[in-house]
């Protein structure tokens, strides 16, 4: 497998993970009603338990992606390598329509494609954390509807880890799961710049095209790439 090749994967992985908007508008919505109801010291303190519940989702779930992917490889089958890329090629295409047309809802606003039940449960439940345990349920559960999107990407990044040596292993994971909570940082940031949650949501609004963009570009990449590697392995 072509080292480049298994960069460019890598790295547009993070990328997608990085732009997606289910965990960063939770928890924008989450600080803004702590600080509503605490004070500032006390809302740092269940954004930091928010945090962790993310840190946790996706620690755990990159672990059942990576042991997962070994299971599937375990007899090296060429055969069997070769539909595992061709079937996460297809998933890639149909995210990457889906990314651009259908992940924000229509309007001038930041609602997504979960259902509108969904939603207004995490709006609820972000309004009601209180105590640690609260918080670090709401971080693990805002990343659970995305998962159709991070799931495919940690399967695919795991079969190419797989290649790579430990130590560059731990490194790139590590890098991945900071960098699906850096937005978090830089919203809680933003807070305490003196922004309000009407100045984010406004900032949101204006990068829907961009996030668009990105994200189905990234996902047809890889899916091109995908299929590159079912070829060779069939």
């Amino acid at each position: 497998m072509s080292v480049i090749l298994s960069v460019l994967i890598v790295v547009l992985s993070m990328l997608i993970n990085f732009c997606l908007q289910l965990i960063p508008g939770t928890f924008a919505l989450f600080y803004h009603y702590a600080l509503g109801k605490t004070s500032a010291k006390k809302a740092d303190d269940r954004s930091l338990s928010f945090i962790m519940g993310v840190e946790i989702f996706v620690t755990v779930i990159w672990l059942l992606a990576y042991f997962t992917v070994i299971a599937i490889f375990y007899n090296d089958n060429p055969i069997i390598k070769s539909v595992f890329f061709y079937t996460l090629a297809g998933i890639f295409i149909i995210e990457s329509i889906f990314s651009l047309f259908f992940y924000y809802r229509k309007g001038r606003s930041t609602a997504l494609f979960i259902p509108r039940k969904v939603a207004a449960g995490i709006s609820t439940h972000a309004k009601k954390a209180k105590n640690r345990s609260d918080c670090i349920l709401l971080g693990a559960l805002s990343g659970f509807f995305e998962l159709i999107f991070t799931l495919p990407l940690l399967f695919v990044c795991s079969s190419i880890l797989m290649n790579f040596d430990t130590t560059l292993r731990v490194i790139l994971i590590t890098i991945y799961i900071i960098l699906s909570i850096l937005p978090l940082f830089i919203i809680h940031a933003a807070f305490h710049s003196g922004r309000n949650l009407a100045d984010i949501q406004r900032f949101r609004v204006k990068i829907k095209p961009l996030i668009r963009i990105i994200l189905s570009f990234s996902f047809l990449t890889i899916a091109l790439s995908a299929i590159y590697l079912g070829a060779i392995n069939g």
